[in-house]
């Protein structure tokens, strides 16, 4: 029988993922043949003192899906893609003082604000100043791939972004002695500190563009945004107003993403309304991502957990995303169930799989 090759439909935001150049990329690199491994391993770990257990594995279930053991294919994987920006900031949801709060007013097509990138910086300097951070964009301004994760819950994203490093306006400062910790302050005058020495290793950015899209500001204040890659949402403030630069006893405690929530693995395409002949080579697509630990291998199981077939996503980096696609096919038909995971560098998998469902007739 001849083999044809049926992708899946995407869904919103895989459509994108691939309008953005990411399909593009993804079928001119070398696929390389999956290896199927052996019974699951670091389903169980701790961390911070919390026992994580994948707890989706269910190696009794007898629903009538058809169990495919160690299925082959081939695999490709790179770190593009961007998500798309009324996506990025209002689908997630998060903090009220996150980028990826709702509404986000910078980035709606009705809202007719304005460009500011004015910023006060003050605390525990010599002089205080304010900086139009425009005038440093000729000379220091950087453009970045960078993700964007939700400290807890499933949503994750990645943007193209546009921006200053904060760096630049650290240096500008005159720094008292022992000045250990920044705050970003918003608009709404809200601000989450941060070790400044962890601010500046994470090359932290102030940004005024996102996926090629200026930010605006219907009301006063700069429209300046905080991000900074492997750090949760919650940190990517809006609407910058001002920066303190301070020297505290205790150096603020960075907050990370709930272990539960760690190595998140997304399916951005569905079934529904696909028609799959036995024989024909069928696309899944998705992306990953363990915020601050690099992705080293993407997993699947169509038998409920009993085997798995590893696929290395070698050179991932954790500052991205992982943007992966595997083909396969299956002769037999009937009802079957796909459940993908993925695996970091310190050999933990995704304590909340994805999952789904298809039709082979």
């Amino acid at each position: 029988m001849n083999k044809r090759n049926r992708g899946m439909l995407a869904g919103a935001a895989g459509a994108m993922l691939l309008l953005s150049g990411s399909g593009f990329a993804l079928s001119a690199l070398h696929p390389s043949a999956a290896d199927a491994s052996g019974a699951p391993e670091g389903t169980i770990h701790t961390s911070n003192g919390n026992t994580i257990d994948a707890s989706w594995l269910d190696l009794e279930d007898e629903s009538g899906y058809v169990r495919a053991s160690d299925v082959q294919g081939t695999f490709v994987f790179n770190q593009l893609g961007t998500t798309p920006n009324d996506e990025l900031f209002n689908v997630f949801g998060a903090a009220l003082t996150s980028m990826c709060s709702k509404p986000a007013v910078e980035l709606t097509t009705d809202a007719e604000g304005v460009a500011s990138y004015y910023v006060n910086v003050g605390g525990h300097i010599e002089k205080n100043l304010t900086i139009d951070v425009s005038e440093l964009a000729e000379d220091a301004s950087e453009e970045t791939l960078m993700a964007c994760s939700c400290a807890t819950g499933a949503p994750l994203g990645q943007a193209a972004v546009l921006g200053v490093p904060l760096s630049s306006i650290v240096e500008m400062a005159d720094l008292e002695e022992g000045v250990n910790t920044i705050t970003a302050y918003g608009a709404d005058g809200f601000g989450q500190p941060l070790p400044l020495r962890y601010a500046l290793e994470k090359n932290a950015m102030l940004v005024y563009q996102v996926n090629g899209q200026e930010l605006t500001t219907a009301t006063e204040g700069s429209s300046l945004q905080l991000w900074m890659p492997e750090t949760v949402a919650r940190y990517f403030t809006r609407n910058i107003t001002d920066i303190e630069l301070t020297r505290e006893e205790s150096v603020p405690e960075v907050q990370e993403a709930d272990p539960c929530y760690r190595n998140k693995i997304n399916i951005m395409n569905y079934a529904d309304g696909c028609t799959f002949a036995a024989g024909d080579e069928i696309t899944f697509e998705g992306v990953a991502d363990d915020l601050g630990s690099p992705i080293t291998a993407i997993e699947f199981t169509f038998d409920g957990g009993r085997t798995w077939t590893t696929c290395e996503t070698e050179g991932a980096t954790a500052d991205k995303w992982v943007n992966w696609q595997f083909t396969t096919s299956f002769e037999q038909t009937g009802d079957y169930e796909m459940t993908v995971r993925a695996k970091t560098a310190d050999g933990n998998v995704s304590p909340l799989a994805a999952t789904l469902l298809f039709t082979v007739s």
